[in-house]
């Protein structure tokens, strides 16, 4: 993915000749089919099959770009793209379900799997963003064939080895569900619903002004004289920065913060604190400074919201509760470039990151209100 979102603006505005409203619009509906692959991916998961999940997730994802690849002319483009993002939101949720299913598994290390799993995931598209704005400037089709390989590579994984997502160890706590009662919350069902539209609702307005750094972000560097080099090395340093940051983080506010939630609300501050450097940034040090603080806060956010979830969710029902996360998450990503991409032609881009501030405050507020207790030590 990291080879996809930051190069689709610029493709759009640059080599198709559209507008910037018309890229934001080909950008919201390629994330609405992913939000609709999303839902479905968590059904699948839930119902059917864990490895078929993956597999029709990473089968339709692969062909869509393939397809791509040797037909990057409008309206091929949009049409394929937007066939990608459903399979790419079934492929997503399917992964994140799998990671549920192991923490509930191993209760002990719940933060952890979740933790792992996003640093995995952050670093693959950290490094993706970093070579494609080099491979970009000298091969288009080069930018999309490796799109292509890599989601062929993760079918032929699964399809080779995914025998152990539907082993009798994953199913087991279907029946007998010996881990899933200690480290999670008893809640009632208002109180599960309240708690579901709180993180819902702050993951719409994360991932809204998250995305901005993946879409309309390489716009405004590009307009302020830097290269695409410049802007895609940004997200080497957060890939690089996250090994160093992500422990350091998890371990400095696990002492202070027993609850996700609280954790999880000063990663959110530090996230809108970011982009009140950008307005006023007139040299390459001060996106770095940025990008930084953006990292430590979502180094905290990011694993801990599908964590927090994970807490109150039953066995039958992880690959749907993780699904609401991946839902939203996609719908702030589908709405983020377009209204961000409106506030900008309306107003500016200044405006764009003194309200993504204020959300992110609202965003931080929300979860504050989410109940939790802190879990219990099984030491």
């Amino acid at each position: 993915m990291g080879f996809i979102l930051p190069v689709n603006t610029i493709f759009i505005t640059k080599n198709l000749r559209k507008s910037m409203v018309t890229a934001g619009f080909v950008l919201l509906i390629y994330s609405l089919l992913m939000l609709v692959g999303n839902f479905l991916g968590g059904q699948l998961f839930d119902r059917w099959s864990h490895r078929g999940t993956l597999l029709l997730g990473y089968g339709l994802s692969a062909a869509s770009l393939c397809a791509i690849t040797f037909n990057h002319t409008w309206p091929s483009y949009f049409i394929f793209l937007a066939t990608g993002g459903l399979a790419m939101g079934i492929a997503y949720t399917g992964i994140n379900s799998y990671t549920a299913l192991l923490a509930e598994q191993s209760p002990r290390k719940s933060q952890t799997i979740f933790s792992r799993m996003y640093l995995a995931a952050n670093v693959g598209i950290a490094v993706g963003s970093t070579f494609v704005g080099w491979i970009f400037q000298r091969s288009v089709f080069w930018t999309f064939a490796l799109q292509t390989i890599c989601f062929l590579s993760c079918f032929l994984i699964v399809l080779r080895l995914g025998a152990i997502l539907e082993s009798p160890a994953a199913k087991a706590t279907a029946d007998q569900p010996p881990f899933s009662s200690a480290p999670f919350l008893k809640l009632t069902r208002p109180q599960r619903i309240r708690n579901l539209i709180l993180v819902a609702s702050a993951s719409l307005i994360i991932w809204s002004g998250y995305s901005q750094w993946d879409s309309n972000l390489s716009l405004y560097m590009l307009q302020n004289h830097f290269s695409l080099a410049q802007y895609s090395f940004l997200f080497s340093i957060n890939a690089a920065s996250l090994f160093i940051i992500q422990p350091l983080m998890n371990r400095l506010l696990g002492h202070f913060l027993t609850q996700l939630k609280s954790q999880i609300t000063v990663g959110l501050l530090l996230m809108g604190s970011s982009f009140l450097l950008l307005p006023t940034a007139t040299n390459y040090s001060q996106y770095i400074g940025s990008m930084l603080l953006l990292t430590i806060g979502e180094s905290v956010t990011f694993p801990l919201i599908p964590a927090l979830l994970n807490k109150f969710a039953q066995h039958e029902n992880r690959g749907t509760y993780q699904s609401f996360y991946v839902i939203f998450s996609s719908l702030g990503r589908a709405l983020g470039p377009y209204w961000g991409s409106l506030l900008i032609t309306k107003a500016s881009f200044t405006t764009l990151f003194y309200v993504i501030w204020v959300t992110m405050f609202l965003a931080a507020w929300g979860i504050g209100q989410v109940r939790e207790k802190p879990a219990p030590d099984l030491n």
